[in-house]
């Protein structure tokens, strides 16, 4: 009978219920998917990581190397289980032509080290997609689907080497896998060749990078045996990695994208409800002298329920299973990144039964809150039902005010300003709608725009300049130093510049152990920064550290630390603390110059007087000053370490900004039904009174138009107060070295184009379902 009576209603009310339909649909689908991508993401990288074996430990050296101190270091470390030296010959982007695509051109413009290697015999392999080890033949080359994804290069593609007078001819075989060097966030990628090929360009081409690499039975020891390698005085010229930061870089686009569908999904299931909320209310009100006449006959209330709880249930079930057929087809399209950066596999049993678990857990959310809606069945009487017709609305008292005489607004004005100034709550609906969407819409955009600004950088341990220089060379370290000092001194170009060394000296972590400190020292170290508490050093007494030194230490603002350099020991006070995603997130700030000590690498941050020339500038110095320095223009560095993340923002933030469009739409419609079915008696009467049916329509634009006005305002007010901190906590938790980020807005954007994107529609299909106006007339409700 109750299954009968749904059928029925399926058909009475086919629009509203196919609108609840798909959004429920959306609603679990989102959810759904939001899961695929997070458990694919780290099962992808997990099944890349067992294949390849990453090192728990890498030191990048540049310079003379002796295996033998190395391996005698390496035996003598109890958690050590396995170590390997690899060599990598460095090669720059305008070595390499390639002629895909019969467009012929070379890789001038990657600002990241390509480095030549031979495959490794167990640990630390170069993969194919399907996670095979690569196996090349003399003449061919595997190259990083990292630079697939910037060239557009295909299989069998020509390579041509140009270096130190030697050309030789590839053939790209394979497209390889790098466990740890397969994100642009890398200052390094490499190219795989065969074994022949490597041996004799090792003798003619390139200079010689050193990769050491170290396993240990648990990747938590990584951290104490960096230090006691570097306390050992072993080739450390070049950047060290952890397990957890390679693992962390190589999933940052992923995880990203992840979050944001993550919030969009929470916010839609939260927009669900209101759904749901307001469809039931439709029904019921459009069944109220039906309810009432059941209650009248004595029927209990869990049994007029019942008939409307089944439909809704039938609705959640059909939903929720589209909704995760739905994510199950598209997975493929937005797990596209995740199969090309970590390989092809099927969907993990793990992530079926995740899945599953969401969609049941979606429809028993839905299942429950209908039950709870749908409460107020219990609290409407006969007589509000058949005889006063107040249905579920509270009476509202008669509002006295001197609003009605103004003259300055049209009749039409007036009557619509006071229904949504008077009685809000009963457009509260739309308000929420809209507001949601907003916040929606503007979090995503406005964490894109931040990883597009160049102010990015202030996040990555630099100060805002317009172009970058590292030296950073071993044996040559200073004569490349003085080389870039002369070149900058004598162009007259430069506006001026700032200068860093870094160097390394030990400090007591909380638990009271010798830890290593890498501090950039120089009179503007530590400005411009992003400082979560305190500010940059002013004495030379004083210094800042970052985020996660602070963590390690355990030590806040105003608090004193000892340093131990050499034989010398001295004191300084903290500053601040920074934030920091550079060498680990792991640095330090100090204008006291350590003049006992040696540098490490050597910095500067240069202004130019036009800063229009920064690319021309750029290459020139890259070919004045020689392969021992690096150069980069700011932002065309921040565009390629950020550049994949941003990528994928675009992809996503355009499908969230169609979804936000269809949502408020969609929840206009569901509105507007309910408000037009429970105002019909009204219209009725106005059109009695001689008001058209285009005044009526004019009602109503401006009641949705305000409401939606209101809700706007509020959402990007809500964005500015919660966008930051829902992002934050995020980045907290990651453990990337960055707490705190100030999102960027797009005025333009966020002022003006979405609001007129989102209200713009919103008025639209008003506008359209308005239609219905013409249908009611007073006879028509006399006869009722």
């Amino acid at each position: 009978m109750n299954w009968l009576i749904v059928k029925n209603d399926f058909k009475r009310n086919k629009a509203i219920n196919l609108a609840l339909l798909l959004f429920m649909m959306f609603s679990a689908g989102l959810a759904v998917l939001s899961v695929i991508m997070g458990v694919q993401t780290f099962t992808s990288i997990s099944n890349l990581y067992e294949k390849a074996q990453p090192p728990h430990f890498l030191q990048m050296h540049k310079g003379e190397i002796n295996l033998e101190e190395i391996d005698a270091f390496m035996s003598e470390q109890d958690g050590v289980t396995y170590w390997q030296t690899v060599t990598m010959i460095n090669v720059h982007g305008e070595s390499l032509t390639t002629a895909g695509n019969n467009d012929q051109f070379n890789l001038s413009d990657l600002r990241i080290d390509i480095g030549l290697v031979k495959q490794n015999e167990t640990r630390d392999l170069l993969v194919n997609a399907k996670h095979e080890k690569v196996i090349l033949g003399e003449g061919e080359l595997g190259m990083p689907v990292l630079l697939r994804e910037r060239y557009d290069m295909e299989m069998g593609d020509p390579i041509i080497l140009t270096y130190n007078d030697v050309q030789r001819e590839f053939v790209i075989k394979e497209f390889i896998l790098d466990s740890q060097m397969n994100s642009p966030m890398v200052s390094s990628t490499r190219i795989l060749l065969n074994d022949q090929d490597f041996d004799m360009l090792a003798e003619e081409a390139g200079e010689k990078e050193y990769l050491i690499e170290s396993y240990f039975a648990n990747t938590n020891e990584a951290s104490n045996f960096q230090t006691a390698y570097e306390n050992a005085e072993l080739p450390q010229n070049g950047q060290a990695v952890t397990y957890a930061m390679i693992f962390l870089l190589s999933a940052i686009t992923d995880i990203t994208i992840v979050f944001v569908l993550l919030l969009v999904s929470l916010l839609l299931i939260m927009v669900s409800f209101i759904c749901v909320k307001f469809t039931i209310m439709a029904a019921l009100e459009e069944d109220l002298s039906e309810i009432g006449t059941m209650k009248a006959i004595g029927l209990p209330f869990e049994d007029i329920r019942g008939i409307y709880i089944n439909k809704y249930r039938a609705l959640a079930l059909v939903g929720v299973i589209l909704g995760y057929t739905v994510a199950l087809l598209s997975s493929g399209v937005f797990t596209n990144h995740i199969s090309t950066t970590f390989g092809d596999m099927s969907m993990s049993p793990l992530t079926v039964i995740l899945s599953i678990l969401v969609a049941c857990f979606t429809f028993l959310l839905m299942n429950l809150y209908c039950k709870r809606v749908l409460k107020k069945i219990n609290k409407v009487t006969v007589v509000d039902a058949l005889v006063t017709g107040k249905g579920f609305g509270k009476e509202e008292d008669f509002i006295k005010d001197g609003l009605y005489q103004s003259k300055k607004l049209s009749v039409n004005w007036l009557m619509a300003i006071r229904e949504v100034f008077y009685r809000f709550k009963n457009w509260i609906i739309v308000f929420s709608v809209v507001l949601i969407a907003v916040l929606m819409t503007l979090v995503p955009i406005n964490l894109m725009n931040t990883f597009e600004s160049p102010e990015f950088i202030t996040y990555m341990g630099s100060s805002l300049e317009d172009i970058l220089i590292e030296v950073q060379d071993g044996e040559n370290l200073e004569s490349n130093y003085e080389r870039v000092i002369e070149v900058l001194e004598s162009d007259a170009g430069v506006e001026g510049y700032y200068e860093y060394r870094r160097v390394r000296v030990q400090t007591m972590n909380a638990d009271n152990d010798l830890m290593n400190l890498h501090i950039d020292s120089g009179e503007h170290s530590g400005n411009e920064l992003q400082y979560l508490s305190g500010a940059a050093p002013g004495a030379d007494n004083e210094i800042a550290i970052s985020y996660l030194n602070a963590n390690e230490i355990d030590k806040e603002v105003g608090e004193r630390m000892v340093l131990f350099y050499g034989n010398e020991e001295m004191e300084f006070v903290i500053s601040g603390i920074y934030q920091d995603v550079t060498s680990g997130g792991y640095t330090a700030k100090s204008k006291y110059d350590f003049p006992e000590l040696d540098s490490e690498k050597y910095s500067f941050s240069v202004n130019l007087q036009d800063n229009t020339q920064v690319e021309k500038k750029a290459d020139e110095w890259s070919e004045s000053m020689g392969p021992g320095a690096n150069v980069d223009p700011m932002e065309e560095f921040i565009n390629q370490t950020l550049g994949g993340v941003v990528i994928q923002l675009k992809t996503i933030v355009a499908a969230i900004v169609i979804i936000g469009v269809c949502l408020v739409m969609l929840i206009t419609v569901l509105f507007l039904k309910l408000r037009l079915a429970k105002d019909l008696s009204e219209i009725a009467i106005l059109k009695a009174l001689g008001f058209s049916e285009l005044d009526i329509k004019k009602q109503y634009m401006i009641k949705i138009g305000s409401v939606s006005l209101i809700g706007i305002i509020a959402g990007i007010i809500l964005t500015r107060l919660l966008g930051e901190r829902i992002v934050n906590l995020v980045l907290m938790i990651s453990g990337l070295g960055i707490r705190e980020v100030e999102l960027i807005a797009n005025p333009l954007v966020q002022y003006i184009l979405v609001p007129l994107l989102l209200l713009a529609s919103i008025l639209s299909v008003t506008w359209i379902v308005l239609r219905i106006i013409k249908r009611y007339h007073i006879i028509s409700i006399i006869n009722e």
